[in-house]
């Protein structure tokens, strides 16, 4: 059993209120905190990344004693708590997933579970991604995440959450017993090849598509989130806002000093 180290924690995803992983995540919390709340998207708003709904309304249902489905995105469903559902009484700290599927490399730009984590760091609580990997032709096995999730917030937890980042699990794809250990990871390339469109048609013979995200790299740099996942580590990512790319900053200023209009 792990300690209650926190009065009230917010749960929050992008597959929605009523996915499977923010239900098994709710019962790790409830042994974390005194008080759970849920602020959920209404329905599934997977690949949003920390897209805010500016330009349209954003309605809220509650579904019951603290928990409410927000007809939004992941990072209004933050927003909405942390400035109108629980301003009165803050949470102390912003749990998201957990994603079906993973968010590594690329596909944490993406991701509307990394989104709603960034914007609770943008609001000044600290937040943690949660997502459970799996390959796309299978279901998504939660014995994992089930398992590790409770005892590896709770090392986190006690060790002091930073307040500079957010930070994003990875749980790999593999039975329980046959996960090494947890590793603080980077970002990485992750398995991204691309992005694809794929036309279809409908009953009416009208064109439409989806997109789909391509997987194919299999090269991974040291200390990547992908590299440790794919040798059974979970994985555990801080993420900034600040996405510079260092060396090609130092080199623009360069020629750009040499080179003034």
């Amino acid at each position: 059993m792990a300690q209650k180290w926190l009065q009230r924690i917010l749960l929050v995803n992008d597959d929605g209120i009523d996915a499977p992983g923010i239900k098994l995540l709710e019962d790790v919390a409830q042994q974390l905190a005194d008080e759970v709340w849920v602020v959920a998207p209404a329905t599934d708003k997977s690949g949003v990344a920390n897209s805010v709904s500016l330009r349209e309304p954003v309605r809220v249902e509650q579904r019951g004693e603290r928990r409410y489905a927000v007809h939004g995105t992941p990072a209004d469903c933050v927003t909405m708590a942390v400035q109108h559902l629980m301003k009165e009484q803050l949470p102390q700290l912003i749990l998201s997933g957990i994603n079906n599927g993973s968010n590594i490399g690329f596909e944490t730009v993406l991701s509307g579970t990394v989104g709603a984590a960034i914007t609770g760091l943008l609001l000044g609580v600290p937040s943690v991604a949660l997502s459970q990997d799996k390959r796309p032709e299978d279901a998504v096995n939660w014995r994992t995440a089930e398992t590790f999730c409770l005892p590896v917030l709770d090392t986190l937890i006690s060790r002091g959450l930073p307040t500079d980042s957010c930070l994003s699990i990875n749980f790999p794809n593999l039975p329980a017993d046959k996960i090494k250990g947890i590793k603080a990871t980077r970002q990485g390339i992750g398995k991204v090849k691309g992005l694809q469109v794929i036309p279809t048609i409908d009953p009416h013979g009208e064109d439409y598509y989806w997109i789909r995200v391509e997987h194919g790299v299999a090269e991974f740099p040291e200390h990547s989130e992908a590299g440790a996942v794919t040798a059974g580590y979970i994985s555990v990512t801080p993420l900034m806002f600040e996405r510079t790319a260092t060396e090609s900053w130092h080199k623009l200023s360069v020629d750009l000093s040499a080179s003034p209009l």
